[in-house]
């Protein structure tokens, strides 16, 4: 399953990003950060790609880890679920 870091602060960096690389069936693809500039150091040391659009993110993968503040979590989790739903959605269609 093609994942997606969102996040780049100390919990991406020590562990979801190690974790996730590290999974059995997970591919971890992408890093999407709020702080410019973050994200593309990480994504470097993970060997994937960063993201400056948290939209673009979700379009390229098929899961998210969450590793941002819990402040801002829920309404990022909203976002991604309605991306997928209407990945599912377009798929039905056609």
């Amino acid at each position: 399953m093609r994942f997606g870091l969102v996040g780049t602060g100390p919990w991406a960096e020590l562990a979801h990003g190690p974790g996730l690389v590290a999974a059995d069936g997970v591919e971890l693809v992408r890093v999407w950060g709020r702080t410019p500039g973050r994200a593309e150091p990480l994504a470097q040391s993970l060997g994937v790609t960063a993201y400056d659009d948290y939209a673009a993110l979700l379009a390229d993968v098929e899961a998210v880890a969450f590793a941002v503040p819990p402040a801002v979590q829920a309404e990022m989790a909203v976002e991604a679920a309605q991306e997928q739903l209407d990945r599912a959605e377009a798929q039905k269609a056609t």
